[in-house]
This record gives C-alpha cells, sequence and structure tokens, in this order.
C-alpha cells in the first residue's frame, strides 16, 4: 500500500515500468554466523565529513560503527527526515545493529556503514561505477550480508541489484509497495510504515530491534530459486492498527514549502527515465 505523499515525490509509473527478478547471490553463512554491513540512503554524515549533496550524488561516507549518534547529521532535504532528527536509529539504525550484534542475532556489525542521499537518476553511474565502489568497501570488511533502509526506493533498488550481481548478498527494508514492486530489490521486505521511517518507530528501541531483526532473518530465508515476492512484515504503527500518520506524513509536505521545493526540483533535475528499458539496463549494468 502506498501512501499520498507516494505521488508527490516520484511518478514510478512514468519512470519505472517494471524489472524482471534479480539474481541472488547465494548467503555463504546464515545471518548469526556472518559480518553484517549497512547502507543507508538518509544521508547520515558526520561534522568532519563532507556534506552530501542533496541529490544526484554518487559519493558516499564511511560511518563508524562505533560513533555516537548525538552529532549525526543528514543531508537528505526531505520533509519526512523529521523522523530521523527526532531519533536517527530510524533511518540509520546503528545502535539496533549493536544490540542484534550483543544479541547474537547477527554475528558482526561491521566497521563502517555506507551511507548515501539516495536522490540521484545516474542509475548506468549507479550500477556501474559506485556499486563496485561499494562492494570493495565493505569486502575489506569482511563484510558476508548487507542490509538496505533505503529512503529513496529507486536509486536503493538499482544499487542493491548491482551490489547482489557483484557477489555480495543483500536484503532491503522498504516502506513503498509499489516501488519496490516495480523495481524489485533482492530479498525485499515490505514496512507499511511512514517514509522515512523504515526502521521503526522514533524512540522505540524494542520494535526497531524486532524490525530489522525480521528483516534480515526473513531476506536471509529466501530461496534464490523461488519466485521474487515482496514479503511484508508484521508490524503496525500504531496498536489498533490506524493509519493516522498518512496524514502526517502529507502534513510534513504540505508545510514545509521550502524543502518540498526542493524535492520538485530534483524531480526537474532528473535526467535518465528506465521506463522501457528495464531489460536492457540490467544487461548493461549488471544488475
Amino acid at each position: 500500500m502506498t501512501t499520498q505523499a507516494d505521488s508527490r515525490t516520484y511518478d514510478f509509473d512514468a519512470n519505472v515500468a517494471g524489472f524482471g527478478a534479480p539474481e541472488l547471490t547465494p548467503l555463504r553463512k546464515p545471518p548469526a554466523d556472518a559480518t553484517v554491513g549497512l547502507l543507508v540512503t538518509c544521508g547520515a554524515y558526520y561534522p568532519d565529513q563532507k556534506r552530501l549533496e542533496q541529490r544526484s550524488d554518487l559519493s558516499y561516507r564511511l560511518l563508524p560503527r562505533e560513533r555516537d549518534l548525538s552529532d549525526v547529521l543528514f543531508a537528505h532535504m526531505t520533509p519526512i527526515r523529521a523522523f530521523a532528527l527526532a531519533d536517527p536509529n530510524v533511518a540509520y539504525p546503528r545502535d539496533t545493529m549493536l544490540d542484534l550484534e550483543r544479541a547474537g542475532v547477527i554475528g558482526r556489525y561491521a566497521d563502517h556503514a555506507v551511507s548515501m542521499v539516495g536522490s540521484i537518476s545516474q542509475y548506468d553511474e549507479l550500477a556501474t561505477e559506485t556499486a563496485p565502489r561499494i562492494v570493495d568497501e565493505f569486502a575489506a570488511m569482511g563484510v558476508d550480508l548487507v542490509p538496505f533502509c533505503p529512503q529513496c526506493h529507486v536509486a536503493g533498488g538499482v544499487l542493491a541489484r548491482a551490489i547482489e550481481r557483484r557477489g555480495l548478498p543483500t536484503t532491503s527494508l522498504t516502506t513503498l509497495h509499489r516501488a519496490a514492486s516495480a523495481v524489485k530489490a533482492p530479498r525485499a521486505t515490505f514496512l507499511d510504515f511512514p517514509l522515512g521511517c523504515p526502521c521503526g518507530r522514533p524512540r522505540e528501541a524494542e520494535q526497531q530491534r524486532a524490525i530489522v531483526r525480521a528483516a534480515v532473518e526473513t531476506g536471509a530465508a529466501v530461496d534464490p530459486a523461488d519466485e521474487w515476492s515482496l514479503r511484508r512484515l508484521p508490524f503496525q504503527w500504531a496498536a489498533d492498527g490506524g493509519r493516522d500518520w498518512e496524514a502526517l506524513v502529507t502534513d510534513l509536505y504540505r508545510v514545509d514549502n521550502e524543502i518540498r521545493g526542493s524535492v520538485r526540483a530534483n524531480l526537474n533535475a532528473h535526467v535518465m527515465t528506465l521506463e522501457g528499458q528495464e531489460k536492457e539496463f540490467t544487461i548493461r549494468c549488471a544488475c
């Protein structure tokens, strides 16, 4: 199910008609024995690092696992960044990953996370230039599995497919069913939560741990021979199943006119469409 903000941020029908199923790399180890990396597209960075651009930035920042979240910043200037400003772990789940390591759910959380701003439309360069560099970064850290917590679902899906094709297994958390179904990221799971909260509600650490654990374990259990499907995680934003958060997301876009204007400018800056050329693209970019 999509939110009202979905159509405001990206026209998927006009830009992404639908990819074929991705080719999966077999997991070498179960999560409990694996070194697990993390890639986020919320634009997290630290004050002593060069700021990420708001859009079309193919660079990334390495975020040390032990560095405190109190001074983390977010370069992605979307209105829904308000959730991450309230609690960074909803978009960059550093504390959650360390908790899962301590609990033995994952073998080890990698030394660094990789952070980007996912507002990218240079899909060729993303798949053929950025993805190999990220694979090299994770290989140097001995990573066996990379969970994605994507804010930007098209760029995140393209990147996950490209990384997977280069021999590194991935699994993804998504909050946009329609977008994820179009791009078909490897081992994707769907969480029916607001945009900007792929890892749970702000300041609810127990729920955040349960969500990320379920995403990793559900993704890891996928049989490469299975037909691609988007597995839904069994969590609710409100205990009564209410969907008041849809109005909240819409309000964030409406009241923050300046940021909403930057989002619209980003749409106008898109220089590449995937419509009708998904098969050619996956061959050319190996994703």
